[in-house]
Order: C-alpha cells, then structure tokens, then sequence
C-alpha cells in the first residue's frame, strides 16, 4: 500500500468514525486537543506504546506480547499488556503508565537528585466512592513509564505540550540526553523507558503508592528494557 493509499484509508476512517458517532468533522480536532479528553487518549496511547516498546525488546521466540482491550469492572483494574513464556505458557500483566505532568525536580527534600513521578493510581471512573485507588502488589507484575510526560508543564491551556518553565531543569535534561534542540528532547523522552517490579516499590503492606519517584539515574528500583527479560524470568521462576 502506497503513502497515499495509507492516507486515503484513515482519511476515509476518520470521516467514518464521525458519522457513526455523530462528531463535527470540523470541530475534530477541537474536541480531541480538549483538556477534559486529552489526558485520556494519551493514556490510552500509551498502552499501545508500551505494548509496541515490550515486543520490541522481547525476544518473539520466547515471549507473546498482546495488548488488549478488557472491560473494566468496578474498583478493579483493567488489564494493559500481556506478556506470554512461550516455553511455560506463564502469563504476565503489564501495565503502562505515563509520568506526572510536570512532576521532574532537580532535588526536593526527599529526593536529592534528579527525579521525576509516575501517575501509578486507579483510574477514577472505574471506581465506586468506597474503593480505594492504590494498586496492590498483585494486580499487575511489571510496571512501565518513559519520562516524556515529565517534563511537560502541568496546568496550562496552552496548545500543545510546552515544556516545564524550569530552566535549569530543561538545561540539564538537555544534556543529560545529549540534545540539542526541544524536539529532539521531546523524542529522547518518549523513547526513555523505565520498568520496576511492584515488590521493589510497595510498602510493608503490598500497596503502592500512587505517584513512586523514578530517579533519572541509578535508580535501584527501576531498570531500563535492557534488563526486562532477566527480571520476567526471574518473575517465572519465583525470584
């Protein structure tokens, strides 16, 4: 299929998409770049990333990624990404996350060195007034972020996604990636990925808490996609 082959494919599902859910084509845009709806689709794109990133760095002839799409239940978590052993059958849950807006600190009290915070709660319309938001540690097995959402300024009306108003945050990001312009620094982020096991970040209780702290660097609780396959075998073994 040819480029504009492709185009004339979405093209035509857009205008599809429209009629059967009765949406302006003209005011498309508008309703997706929506403040209330954004957040939304980008999570949800997320999912399809992390799922796209997980058979990416997975070896196909040992592991089935597949993304899917479950219904949720009350006070349940949805399901993201499964990840299948192929030689053991054993199936894993994944769950993608995106990163707080604006939440990359050069140091706070807490936490002396560069960090950033992870949104890693129960999605409010999924949930009854009773139940708590925190995952426990079994609900999934492996958690993924990259750290775009980081550095994007929080609370604005702004167009777009600018970037947070902190300029020594943004300078030593820049370097820290070796980029030498805003949009190279966007896409350093989006392919910048972090993974953690729950176990490494619950409390004594086995609940996680709902916005963990990823240090930019040697963080002991997160790794990069280098060393995901060695932690799900470890998972699959019981270590």
């Amino acid at each position: 299929m040819s480029e504009q082959q492709a185009a004339l494919r979405v093209y035509r599902s857009i205008r599809e998409y429209c009629v059967i859910y009765n949406i302006p084509e003209e005011n498309l845009l508008d309703i997706l770049e929506d403040q209330k709806v954004l957040p939304m689709i980008r999570g949800k794109a997320t999912e399809y990333i992390g799922a796209a990133i997980l058979r990416q760095a997975l070896d196909q002839r040992d592991w089935s990624v597949a993304k899917l799409n479950l219904n949720s239940q009350a006070g349940a978590p949805d399901e993201d990404v499964s990840i299948t052993f192929r030689r053991t059958g054993t199936r894993l849950k994944a769950e993608t996350k995106n990163a707080v807006r604006g939440s990359f600190k050069m140091k706070t009290r807490n936490t002396p060195a560069p960090h950033f915070a992870v949104k890693c709660h129960k999605s409010r319309s999924h949930l009854t007034r009773a139940t708590n938001d925190r995952y426990l540690i079994g609900d999934f097995d492996v958690l993924l972020c990259n750290v775009s959402n980081a550095i994007f300024r929080g609370k604005t009306l702004d167009r777009g996604l600018p970037l947070i108003d902190n300029k020594e945050a943004v300078l030593w990001i820049m370097q820290h990636y070796g980029a030498n312009s805003d949009a190279e620094l966007r896409r350093c982020c989006y392919d910048d990925w972090r993974v953690c096991l729950p176990a490494a970040i619950a409390d004594e209780n086995g609940t996680l808490p709902r916005t963990p702290k990823v240090l930019m660097t040697g963080d002991p609780d997160w790794f990069g996609l280098d060393q995901l396959a060695p932690n799900l075998r470890g998972l699959i073994n019981g270590g």
